[in-house]
């Protein structure tokens, strides 16, 4: 669900990563399940995108 609110929102992964205070290569990694964000950085992208972190970083059932 975070590769559609990023696109949704016509955003690059460099302004969310700016936005929360990671680098664009991080957002990365956590779109493609490479890794898992940090429980600080999950709260940031809650914030940022206004919706639970359990909800934006479910797998898309698409996978």
């Amino acid at each position: 669900m975070l590769l559609s609110k990023i696109q949704q929102k016509q955003l690059t992964y460099t302004e969310v990563g700016k936005a929360v205070g990671v680098s664009r290569q991080m957002i990365s990694y956590i779109v493609n399940c490479r890794c898992n964000p940090s429980w600080k950085l999950q709260r940031r992208l809650e914030q940022f995108f206004g919706i639970p972190a359990s909800e934006l970083l479910a797998e898309s059932e698409q996978r």
